[in-house]
């Protein structure tokens, strides 16, 4: 337990200290989630043994890493590069014939263009709106996913998805959107925009939802693939991915519900 308190906290100021430069020098916060998005395309498709060729993972690591800067730089080449890469996929799967099957061709191509985006929308949440909304991230993942723990813990009879994760609980899932709830109404008054308190109640509520079908989905590819953890990056938690595994399906749905409501509002 002190292993992953100490490495959290260590994580953590790492993030906050990227996330300091953002001012001065934006460049820094996008070679990070470059970085994290590089790692976790090693962990999805080489880690789980999806994909053992290491000319493939690498080609996914660099398109997914080029791919995740293009959306800041240049987002009119994302799709060119995406083309370039579906065919190097194939020529890939044709010299490599023997060792590809269609699950592995469909996670080569997925993976590395889902994952890039999703890494893109946390810098689109936090560049776009500020670090508030990048909190209300954190809280429909890590905040409202302490909260199940702890709720289903003390009250939990009702098992959420034994079969794919059995300690969950239906009265963990109510008690961490609720503890998630209450923290984005705190957040709301203490960065004082509370013209945005009933969007952001309603977003929170569905962030919530989908961050557990997040964890749930990653908790279905290392059942399916026999693994305990994605990586052993970050003592006592796994991988980048066994830490963002909510976080990567909440940014891209939390980026455009914020853009929906700019849109009605307009």
């Amino acid at each position: 337990m002190l292993t992953r308190i100490i490495s959290g906290l260590t994580m953590l100021a790492i993030v906050l200290a990227v996330l300091s430069t953002h001012h001065f020098t934006p460049v820094v916060t996008v070679l990070f989630l470059a970085l994290m998005t590089a790692i976790a395309i090693k962990e999805i498709l080489y880690n789980t043994g999806i994909i053992k060729n290491k000319v493939i993972v690498g080609g996914a690591i660099a398109f997914a890493t080029i791919a995740n800067t293009m959306y800041f730089f240049s987002p009119a080449m994302v799709v060119p590069l995406i083309v370039a890469y579906v065919v190097f996929i194939v020529i890939g799967a044709v010299i490599w014939s023997e060792e590809f099957t269609p699950t592995c061709v469909a996670s080569a191509i997925a993976f590395p263009i889902v994952l890039a985006y999703a890494f893109a929308c946390i810098y689109k949440v936090y560049g776009g709106y500020g670090f508030t909304y990048l909190f209300l991230i954190a809280n429909c993942s890590a905040i409202c996913d302490a909260g199940a723990y702890f709720v289903g813990v003390t009250l939990g009879k009702h098992k959420l998805c034994p079969k794919i994760s059995p300690k969950k609980t239906v009265e963990g899932a109510i008690g961490g959107i609720i503890i998630s709830e209450i923290v984005t109404v705190v957040t709301v008054f203490v960065a004082g925009i509370r013209s945005e308190l009933v969007p952001l109640i309603i977003i929170t509520f569905v962030l919530c939802i989908v961050g557990m079908i997040g964890d749930l989905f990653a908790s279905v590819i290392k059942r399916a693939v026999g693994i305990k953890d994605y990586g052993k990056l970050i003592p006592g938690h796994g991988g980048i991915l066994d830490r963002f595994d909510s976080i990567l399906l909440i940014a891209p749905v939390f980026a455009h519900l914020l853009r929906l409501v700019e849109v009605i509002r307009a």
